[in-house]
């Protein structure tokens, strides 16, 4: 009669090695992704919104990239904003803010980003604001 004495160590470390090892990746690679995406999205909506309720187009693009300004110190990956469109009653403003995404990231170590993401949020300037003639 064979003595098996030992191989669960072996099938134990077999199975953490292949079976929890990429899962733990999986996870850890997704959150940032899910963060990014998250934070782009929020930043294009709030200088789309300041954008559209500034009283002109240069103190609107200036609002709305302080705003971007602020989320991108908040965060360890950085943001870019541009804005269209004009501030003429029942017009739309769009802003889009685009974010590098890591494609492949390990605790510890930097992820390579290698694509974009692009966040875009329109806003509808009132049609009853109050404009200089």
């Amino acid at each position: 009669m064979r003595r098996d004495h030992g191989a669960v160590p072996v099938e134990f470390a077999a199975a953490v090695g292949l079976l929890l090892f990429p899962i733990f990746v999986f996870v850890m690679t997704i959150a940032p992704v899910v963060e990014r995406r998250t934070v782009a999205g929020r930043a294009a909506a709030e200088a789309a919104r300041a954008f559209a309720v500034a009283d002109d187009e240069s103190s609107g693009r200036s609002a709305a990239q302080s705003i971007v300004d602020q989320i991108d110190a908040n965060h360890p990956f950085s943001l870019s904003l541009s804005l269209a469109g004009t501030l003429d009653r029942g017009a739309v403003v769009t802003a889009s803010v685009v974010v590098g995404m890591p494609i492949v990231l390990f605790p510890g170590i930097d992820g390579i980003t290698v694509a974009d993401y692009t966040a875009t949020h329109q806003e509808e300037v009132d049609l009853f604001r109050s404009l200089d003639p």
